[in-house]
């Protein structure tokens, strides 16, 4: 199974008062135990770090850096190509309230044939990935 891990999800782990933090964590740990293959874009980092640094610390902004260097997630990262697509995506759903990073996750989503996503966003269930399993999220 390929995974992507968007933002919410990562936040939750990282903020252990977040009322999603177990349930995220256990699924991340249940995608490791079944060998995975993790998925991450560069604008989810950049909008991770930045997220955890304001709702939590910097410390904790700074151990996620930390931790996404050691660990086997696959950062993907948005070319030209995929950000046109996005682009496109986002003009399409204009009934949606999709973020333009929610857009090059779903370009790269479609584009690597990745099979979930663990997110707390209700937007990827909007755009197609409806088999809804907890918050983890199955094309």
């Amino acid at each position: 199974m390929r995974a992507f891990i968007d933002t919410g999800a990562f936040l939750a782990i990282a903020d252990k008062s977040d009322t999603f933090h177990e349930m995220a964590a256990n699924i991340l740990q249940e995608l490791t135990e079944q060998k995975a293959i993790l998925h991450t874009s560069n604008y989810i980092i950049d909008e991770t770090i930045t997220l955890i640094r304001a709702r939590v610390n910097h410390n904790a902004a700074v151990a996620f850096i930390k931790g996404l260097e050691v660990s086997n997630i696959k950062v993907l990262h948005v070319s030209e190509k995929d950000e046109q697509i996005a682009k496109e995506l986002f003009i399409k759903y204009k009934d949606k309230d999709f973020s333009y990073t929610d857009c090059t996750s779903f370009a790269l989503i479609d584009k690597y044939s990745i099979d979930a996503a663990l997110s707390l966003d209700e937007h990827f269930s909007q755009y197609g990935y409806k088999h809804k399993v907890s918050h983890l999220l199955i094309k």
